[in-house]
Formats: C-alpha cells, sequence, structure tokens
C-alpha cells in the first residue's frame, strides 16, 4: 500500500469544500504544503476585478508570474481560496500580504501582526529642532564631578 501523497491528503481534508481562508491555511500546513502565495495570488486578482487602488501595478506584476499548471496542490489551494475570498471577503492581513506581493513587490507574511510603518524619509530643513537635555543634577554635584575630576587628572 502506498502512503497517500500531500496532494492527496489535501484532497481529503478539504473535501466539498467551503473552508475559509484560515481552515484552508490550517489544512495546508498540516499537511506541510502552505506558502502565503498561495492566497495572494487569488486575493490579488481579486483585488483587480474590483478596481481596487494598485490594481494595475497588481496586473502587470502578475503577468509576469504566470501559473503553469504543474502543481496540482497549488492549484487546489488557490482555487479553494479564491472560493472563501469570493464568499467571505478579503481579510485585511490577506490583502496586506497580496499587496505586498503584487503591488509592492516586497515579501510578508499572515504571521506578521501589523505591518511594519515606512520610517518616514529625512528631509534637510524640516527636522524638528534640538532641543538639548537640561542636567537634572544640582549643581553642588556638578561642582563635586569637577573636583573629583581635577584630583584624578592632577589638576587644581
Amino acid at each position: 500500500m502506498t502512503k497517500p501523497t500531500k496532494l492527496d491528503a489535501l484532497r481529503d481534508r478539504i473535501g466539498s469544500g467551503g473552508q475559509t481562508v484560515g481552515e484552508l491555511r490550517d489544512i495546508g500546513k498540516s499537511v506541510g504544503f502552505w506558502q502565503d502565495r498561495f492566497v495572494a495570488r487569488p486575493a490579488a486578482e481579486l483585488l483587480i476585478e474590483q478596481g481596487a487602488p494598485g490594481a494595475e501595478k497588481m496586473r502587470a506584476t502578475l503577468q509576469t508570474m504566470p501559473i503553469t499548471g504543474r502543481d496540482k496542490k497549488a492549484d487546489l489551494l488557490r482555487n479553494e481560496l479564491r472560493k472563501a475570498l469570493e464568499r467571505d471577503g478579503i481579510p485585511p492581513d490577506v490583502e496586506r500580504v497580496a499587496r505586498s506581493f503584487y503591488e509592492q513587490r516586497r515579501g510578508a507574511s499572515l504571521s506578521d501582526r501589523k505591518a511594519q510603518p515606512a520610517a518616514a524619509p529625512i528631509r534637510p530643513g524640516v527636522e524638528p529642532a534640538y532641543q538639548p537635555i537640561e542636567p537634572s543634577s544640582a549643581p553642588d554635584v556638578v561642582t563635586g564631578i569637577a573636583n573629583a575630576l581635577r584630583k584624578l587628572f592632577g589638576g587644581r
């Protein structure tokens, strides 16, 4: 008897479908076959169909990454994920990952709890003025330190 393949395990666990994105992710992970790009692509396709901001950039990126049809496991997951996204909507974390992959051409993960804000660019003349921190020590403490340094370095 042959051991079931990952594709067989996916088919068995997905069954007749109807799972949420989270359930499909859990199924994919449980059989050792999950990548966030499997949900990012159908989400990007739906965002393009909806005419969402950034759709043209996503469309251009997707055109450079054709689906070959050689990976039946990925095809099965993408199809089921698309159905879940069409039925339940696109969760914010999935949209963030889809935009990161296909609009901004960067990597991202669904496990990133919060998108890291981009650092604001530093522009000359715009930085806040430097404000020195006022010493909190009393004048007699400063004098004591100065006297200790003079003794240490041989000054008067």
